[in-house]
């Protein structure tokens, strides 16, 4: 169904409360993008990596450097928000046929927040998005008290390894990502789903993984097939 499969991060800063109306309306900054890009077969095909320069902050916040790593430096020099965003927009590309992903709806939330704020179009292309976070319990079939699982342990179920001293990493982030969403996308999470559904519902449950989903989980599922 899509030519081209982009997963995302953001990782952010908190904006300065000197600088009021900012602080209120915007709260954080994005300060770095990180993605990977998936062909149509799923293979990965290009990696993006870009730090941005905060406006709104002219420090990054210590929390945020322990975090991410990310320090001042790296930012400083860095583009604007518009003109990363920019580049970004022309790393992703203009087919239709491409589907953006993230791992939480905050990514999405976040660059609306700030395009809206800082007065730059929203991306055209970035329309058909996915919040992977919250079609994953779905999707696995988990029991519907169990609908928002961290990245780290999402992982687990697949035998990924990580890095947690890299995690919250922009591109690092995608990446972990982009390895869990290639089971989806070829297949392979369905024995694992159909596992653990084994484990945690009755039998009499007649549902399919499609009934339990619905609009974009619906969507998602059934571009599977």
């Amino acid at each position: 169904m899509y030519d081209y499969h982009v997963v995302l991060d953001f990782e952010m800063n908190p904006v300065d409360k000197t600088n009021k109306d900012a602080f209120f309306k915007l709260r954080q900054e994005i300060i770095e993008i990180g993605a990977v890009k998936l062909n149509k077969d799923f293979k990965i095909i290009d990696r993006f990596d870009i730090y941005v320069k905060p406006e709104y902050n002219r420090q990054v916040d210590p929390d945020i450097t322990r975090l991410t790593g990310i320090h001042s430096a790296m930012t400083k020099d860095a583009d604007t928000f518009e003109k990363s965003l920019e580049k970004f927009v022309e790393w992703v590309g203009f087919e239709r046929k491409t589907r953006i992903y993230s791992w939480s709806e905050n990514d999405l939330l976040q660059l609306r927040k700030e395009c809206t704020y800082k007065n730059v179009e929203f991306p055209v292309s970035f329309r058909r998005w996915l919040d992977f976070q919250k079609v994953f319990p779905r999707m696995m079939q988990f029991p519907y008290t169990q609908t928002h699982i961290a990245l780290a342990e999402a992982v687990k179920y697949f035998n990924i390894n990580v890095d947690s001293k890299k995690m919250h990493g922009a591109l690092y982030d995608a990446e972990v990502t982009t390895a869990l969403l290639i089971d989806f996308l070829n297949g392979n999470y369905k024995k694992t789903a159909n596992y653990i559904k084994d484990l945690t519902q009755p039998k009499s449950m007649g549902n399919t993984i499609a009934d339990l989903c619905g609009g974009a989980f619906a969507d998602f599922y059934n571009s599977l097939q």
